[in-house]
């Protein structure tokens, strides 16, 4: 893919929930795998920070007409702590381009330093 495109791959991100045995694969390949486990102590951080930034006009796309109808389709779903994340159940329809977007939001704070490394890797969301 990397000589197709003309690209070179950094590091694939992932959420290892079945998905063991592509993680695998893909590090045998030479490819660094990431980590983004999907509960909210992974995703509302990041998902609340990527909403500001929306509403701060921070966030500029080319009108990607997939991206935006995965946007109109999105809910997010609301814990006792006030923590959010989108709800792929109650989405009538799909949602995976705007989850990948937050996913890969997830790992731009991780790597700014706006996520508390610490206590990433204290929590139940951090595995090897």
């Amino acid at each position: 893919m990397e000589k197709d495109h003309k690209f070179k791959i950094k590091e694939i991100c992932a959420d290892p929930w079945n998905a063991t045995q592509f993680m695998q694969d893909m590090e045998a390949e030479g490819y660094t795998m990431i980590e983004i486990r999907q509960g909210m102590a992974t995703l509302s951080g990041p998902t609340k920070d990527f909403r500001e930034q929306v509403y701060q006009k921070k966030v500029i796309h080319n009108n990607n007409p997939v991206l935006n109808w995965a946007t109109s389709n999105a809910i997010t779903k609301q814990d006792a702590n006030e923590n959010i994340m989108l709800d792929k159940s109650k989405a009538t329809e799909r949602i995976d381009p705007i989850a990948a977007v937050i996913n890969s939001h997830v790992r731009c704070m991780l790597n700014s330093g706006e996520m508390d490394l610490n206590s990433y890797i204290l929590s139940q969301d951090f595995s090897f």
